[in-house]
């Protein structure tokens, strides 16, 4: 079973997803805003984009030490990296108007960053100033 990033061969992604979970499981109250709101469409793409990561870091964590798992697991696993990729660029092209959509857009955004063990990235690597603010904005008090 592949445990790398769609987008960046060879990190593990059970490193990876590590520290994305924790801040992953903090959406819900950022996700919750009504349909009427003026960022509906998305914080429905970061929703689905997030329970995509979340389903893959399960299917990882019960199948990722396998050499050889059956081919229904990968492609379980295929079709939910392309979910998750197909998130990153429905938001991508979302824009936010409030708060709650910023902070959705930037839970996301995390996703789609290589993290330490620790689930941070270090000063000095070119992804660090965009974790950052992503971290600042999913802070910012509702």
């Amino acid at each position: 079973m592949s445990q790398t990033t769609p987008h960046s061969p060879g990190l593990s992604r059970r490193t990876a997803v590590t520290g994305i979970l924790t801040l992953a499981a903090s959406a819900s109250p950022a996700l919750a805003i009504s349909a009427a709101s003026h960022d509906a469409a998305l914080l429905q793409v970061v929703a689905a984009g997030l329970a995509a990561e979340a389903a893959h870091a399960r299917l990882c964590a019960k199948w990722g030490s396998e050499l050889n798992p059956p081919e229904s697991v990968e492609r379980q696993e295929r079709i939910l990296v392309d979910a998750l990729s197909d998130s990153w660029d429905k938001a991508g092209v979302l824009h936010a108007s409030t708060l709650a959509g910023l902070q959705a857009k930037a839970r996301l955004a995390l996703t789609s960053m290589c993290v330490n063990s620790a689930g941070i990235i270090s000063p000095g690597n070119p992804e660090f100033i965009m974790w950052s603010l992503c971290r600042d904005l999913i802070e910012i008090p509702a």
